[in-house]
């Protein structure tokens, strides 16, 4: 006969995870407070702290056991909290910091756009769209302040991958290598960087390249040109390598094989093309590819993870073929094609 704790046991594990928004916000509002830099220098009480952060102690000391007891901070003596290793990944400097993502995935505009799931599933409509009235991209164009954070994230995110994508793949034998929808350029740096003989090209948006810093910090920026367009449309002519990473994710069948038709277009013999996506495993295997699926939905209209399968047909449909898929110690894995 089963125990009452046993039998308990799931309910207790699902309202863990519907508690999970709670500690998404929780989450959030350290980020945005700047709790783990305040706490860089060593522990701090609340009546400190809170001056410090200019936030009413009662209700920080509530934030401040709450995070505690998942461990993001632990409590010292005399009522003072410190940093834990977990903690220091929401401090602003750091190559394991996360506070971008925590800045952006609770603020607001996207909080309400996670509310509006139910419709998501029943219609299919992102709910960024039913929540501002357009997907993702186009809010962040108009909402700078709030496409920082995200723009920092997306080369944050890519400097904590890079070295595994650059570890996986032989790029020596290419001349000029660009990165399609390339962000800021870290992912470009870090290939120009392990490869000093290769030439880069970073496209993307103008608004987003214009922020290319990682060029200048590497030291690779007289190695690259910096284009600004709409990969939709078109993308530079000059490369024999074209690295598109986690792009095709927010775009529908037809805007992905857009671009790598876009892509193939300029693809001679020997020139390839080199997708960077998480592939999607097969129904109940565990993994983050299945938690992103669903942030694709919510955001951009036809956006998904997508199966190895459904990869081989895209490229088929853009006149190309995929030759390799090679999998690195990150969550991404790296689609090889070339002309079919």
């Amino acid at each position: 006969m089963q125990t009452k704790a046993t039998t308990s046991e799931p309910a207790s594990q699902m309202l863990s995870l519907l508690n999970a928004c709670l500690t998404t916000q929780a989450l959030h509002v350290a980020a945005r407070l700047g709790i783990a830099d305040e706490l860089k220098a060593g522990p701090r009480g609340i009546a400190e702290l809170s001056a410090a952060l200019d936030a009413q102690p009662d209700a920080l000391d509530r934030l401040m056991r709450m995070l505690a007891g998942i461990g993001v901070f632990s409590a010292g003596e005399g009522g003072t909290y410190q940093l834990t290793p977990l903690g220091e990944t929401l401090q602003t400097d750091g190559p394991k910091s996360v506070r971008d993502w925590a800045l952006y995935i609770g603020a607001a505009a996207p909080w309400s756009a996670w509310g509006h799931l139910y419709e998501s599933v029943k219609t299919g409509t992102p709910g960024f769209v039913l929540a501002h009235g357009m997907p993702t991209y186009d809010f962040l164009e108009a909402h700078p302040e709030l496409a920082a954070s995200f723009n920092r994230w997306m080369s944050k995110q890519s400097d904590q991958q890079n070295a595994a994508i650059v570890d996986a793949y032989d790029f020596s034998k290419f001349q000029v290598v660009a990165d399609i929808g390339g962000g800021q350029g870290s992912t470009l740096a870090a290939v120009l960087a392990r490869y000093p003989s290769l030439r880069g090209i970073l496209f993307d948006k103008p608004s987003v390249v214009a922020g290319s810093a990682p060029l200048d910090a590497s030291g690779v920026r007289v190695r690259c040109d910096v284009v600004g367009g709409d990969m939709l449309e078109a993308v530079p002519g000059d490369a024999d390598l074209y690295i598109i990473k986690r792009v095709l994710m927010i775009c529908s069948d037809a805007e992905a094989a857009r671009v790598l038709r876009n892509c193939a277009a300029h693809m001679r013999s020997g020139r390839k093309v080199l997708v960077v996506e998480m592939v999607m495993p097969p129904v109940g295997e565990p993994g983050p590819a299945t938690t992103f699926d669903i942030l694709m939905l919510l955001a951009n209209k036809g956006g998904r993870i997508r199966t190895e399968a459904e990869f081989r047909a895209l490229f088929a449909e853009a006149g190309l073929k995929l030759d390799r898929v090679i999998p690195t110690r990150s969550p991404n894995v790296l689609l090889e094609g070339t002309p079919a």
